[in-house]
């Protein structure tokens, strides 16, 4: 059972994430996790550090399909139908089609976030210059910045996403809106989705890792559309940033589809 106990180091009180077990007639402490300086912890926050530990936060299991062969297949007719529309487009027509998705896409994203500016507005304002009237400053960075990391995806999706890609989208994702300190890094403290638990921040390092592991491992075994889709719903229960999340997850859900030649999805 796991547990936070203080330990004294050299006259100073620091605090561990703990796993009681028992050897034989004897019941022993096996350090999971150094938290920090002794501070009070919030039962939520154990709470995090206890579902990490038992991988409770971990849906990916086993690498099985969830939809059916027909639903594989309808998604495919579809795809393929939409790159064959692109293909049938002179460059300036895709361009314009490429705009006229961006604009669905970034305003979708950051409506999660509490954005207002509307499709109309989010197109006129990145690919036209009109930026739009009684909006705050923070949603036209928004706005910029997710095309900004967007272009990085483009330039960047024909390999497998790293650790390092994520930190760009990230930082690309909330520059000049989030504390530039958090900026590409993963969490150092405990975030919530609402009422929901994430993964602890002390296991988020290792949570990552793996993800990466299972994505390169299940296109073997799972459909290129649900290594996207399964992938994506796993990292929004890890919620590797203090902020920012939905947008990252939702870019790293187009960069799996698009590194298969799939449609993007808005």
């Amino acid at each position: 059972m796991a547990s936070i106990v203080t330990k004294n180091v050299k006259g100073k009180e620091y605090i561990y994430l703990v796993d009681s077990l028992r050897k034989g007639n004897k019941v022993i402490q096996k350090t999971i996790k150094y938290i920090g300086a002794k501070r009070p912890v919030l039962k939520e926050e154990f709470d995090c550090m206890n579902l990490s530990y038992k991988n409770q936060d971990w849906i990916l299991n086993n690498y099985n399909n969830q939809l059916s062969y027909q639903d594989h297949q309808n998604m495919k007719d579809i795809s393929d139908k939409y790159n064959e529309y692109l293909k049938s487009l002179d460059k300036i027509s895709r361009e314009k089609e490429k705009e006229r998705f961006l604009s669905i896409f970034i305003s979708n994203s950051n409506a999660i976030e509490g954005s207002t500016l509307t499709v109309k507005e989010t197109f006129n304002y990145l690919f036209n210059d009109i930026a739009p009237k009684d909006h705050s400053k923070k949603e036209l960075f928004m706005a910029s910045n997710l095309l900004n990391a967007w272009n990085y995806l483009e330039k960047n999706c024909k390999k497998f996403p790293t650790d390092k890609d994520l930190f760009e989208l990230h930082r690309l994702v909330n520059l000049n809106v989030e504390d530039e300190v958090t900026l590409g890094k993963y969490k150092k403290v405990q975030n919530y989705i609402g009422d929901v638990h994430t993964s602890s921040y002390l296991f988020v390092k290792e949570k990552m890792k793996k993800l990466f592991f299972w994505i390169k491992k299940s296109y073997k075994q799972v459909n290129d559309f649900e290594v996207a889709f399964q992938s994506h719903a796993q990292f929004e229960i890890i919620h590797p940033f203090v902020d920012g999340n939905g947008r990252v997850g939702r870019l790293l859900l187009n960069w799996l589809l698009i590194m298969k030649s799939l449609m993007p999805l808005a």
